[in-house]
């Protein structure tokens, strides 16, 4: 290989790391859902509620605005409860207690691959 061609080398490699950093740059910024992983499994819905689950307090978005399905929760903390969040994996459900408090959640993606993000 002669020296230009090196130089060319170099230079893509240089390239390709930036692109790869800044990709993986977004890729960490992103939220990541409050539900956790399963193996062989995707989640197929999410239910948020004011506390224990068994007490029924199921929560609806603040607004009816296509796409905009946010929850205003911190109430719920300033009543000295918390949000539990029921992810549901077809047959199957975990539930995910937010002991430390959150403001807004936010629910998006289609019906067969939901996500929420709380902050």
């Amino acid at each position: 290989m002669s020296s230009s061609d090196w130089g060319k080398l170099a230079a893509c490699l240089a390239a390709c790391s930036v692109a790869t950093a800044c990709a993986g740059a977004d890729r960490a910024r992103a939220p990541a859902s409050v539900c956790p992983a399963h193996a062989g499994a995707s989640v197929s819905q999410i239910d948020l509620y004011d506390g224990d689950p068994a007490d029924m307090a199921l929560l609806a978005p603040d607004d009816d605005q296509a796409g905009a399905n946010t929850y205003s929760v911190r109430t719920v903390y300033d009543a000295g409860r918390m949000l539990t969040i029921r992810c549901h994996y077809g047959a199957t459900s975990e539930d995910v207690k937010l002991v430390k408090p959150v403001s807004t959640c936010r629910y998006a993606g289609a019906d067969a691959h939901p996500t929420l993000t709380c902050k």
